[in-house]
This record gives structure tokens, sequence and C-alpha cells, in this order.
């Protein structure tokens, strides 16, 4: 899986620190939400003192936004465990699994669930506002995706139509996540079979 650079030297963090404070930071943020959660907080539930934290990842703005990145870079890697390699030869049958399972491990996420719980404001700006680090991410794993399935299915595998054509899907997951309410109506796995089967698989394969 494609990884933006903060995943990348969390992985070269052979001390798994940095890991560990974003780890503590997510615990913090859970219970105490994003808003009224202090660096000392961080680092106290972290084990480190605040000259450590400042050195390691810096203020709380940029601990916040790496703590959502490592957050989505986790679920992102459940999803391809979940889903595995475009190996199937039903190509429509693969996005709508990719669509369903991705879909409904942003849903259940508990972590989510527990931050609009405690600071529903914060949590949704940091969603939407600040969320362009995620988006990219995500939009990084659709489109390496989108060209496996395309190398099977013969549709165009043009770099700038994938990456646009990921950007889009990223904006949409997103959008279906943080506003159920609205059409598409996507709540049942029926109705992510009828939404994928129908707009999803001609525009992922590339085959109309």
């Amino acid at each position: 899986m494609t990884t933006n650079p903060l995943l990348a030297l969390l992985c070269a963090d052979e001390s798994g620190e940095d890991a560990r404070i974003i780890e503590a930071a997510l615990e913090q943020f859970a219970l105490t939400g994003v808003r009224r959660t202090s660096t000392d907080d961080i680092a106290r539930r972290a084990g480190v003192n605040r000259a450590t934290l400042y050195r390691r990842l810096g203020p709380k703005g940029d601990i916040v936004g790496a703590a959502f990145l490592y957050e989505a870079g986790r679920v992102l890697g459940e999803i391809e465990s979940g889903l595995g390699d475009v190996e199937t030869d039903d190509l429509g049958e693969y996005v709508v699994r990719f669509f369903t399972i991705t879909l409904t491990a942003l849903r259940e996420n508990r972590l989510l669930h527990q931050l609009l719980e405690v600071d529903r404001d914060e949590t949704l700006r940091s969603l939407t506002l600040g969320a362009g680090g995620v988006l990219q991410l995500a939009s990084a794993f659709v489109a390496e995706r989108i060209e496996r399935i395309r190398e099977r299915s013969g549709g165009s595998t043009d770099p700038a139509e994938i990456e646009a054509l990921s950007g889009v899907l990223a904006r949409l997951t997103q959008s279906l996540l943080l506003t159920p309410d609205g059409p598409p109506v996507v709540q049942t796995s029926a109705q992510m079979r009828v939404f994928a089967e129908a707009v999803l698989v001609p525009m992922i394969t590339g085959v109309r």
C-alpha cells in the first residue's frame, strides 16, 4: 500500500516511540475530545515529557493531524487485509466487495464513534477542513486498486485519469461516512450492492 511520508517516517521509527505517542494521543482524544486535550495530557499518557513530545511530533495541531492520519492508515490496512489482492475474474464483484468492506469498516470504527460522542464539532472539523492528508492517503490507496483492476479489465490506465477518479471516490466515501442520511441511500449491504453495481463498477473498471 502506498503510504504518506508521515506513515513512512513512522515505519522507519525503529524504537516505535512516535507511534506509541500517537496511539496515546488517540486514546486521550477518545476520552476527553480533541479540543479539551492538552499536550501535557498526551505527554503524560505517553510517558514522555512535553519537550520530547514537541521535538518528535511538533505542536498540538501537528499531533492531531498525525493521529488522524495514523488511524486512517491503520483502517486502510484492515480494509486491505479483508479485501485481498485483485485475483478474481469477476471484477464487478470485487468492486462491490471493495465498496462494502470500506464503508462498513469506516462506519463501525470504534474510535470514530468515541470521538464523535465526546467532541463532535472538533472531530467533524478534523474530518473535513483538516482532512487533506487523510484524503490524500485514501486516494493513493484507491488509485493502486483501480490501476490493478483496469490492468485486468482492459480499461484505461492513464495516471491522470486514475488520480482524478481516486480523489473523487475518496471524497465520496468521506461524504457517505459523515452524511449518512443523504442520498444515495446505502445503509444496508443490499443497497451498497445496488449502488456499487450501477455506479462504481463501470467507473472503476473503465468498462461500460
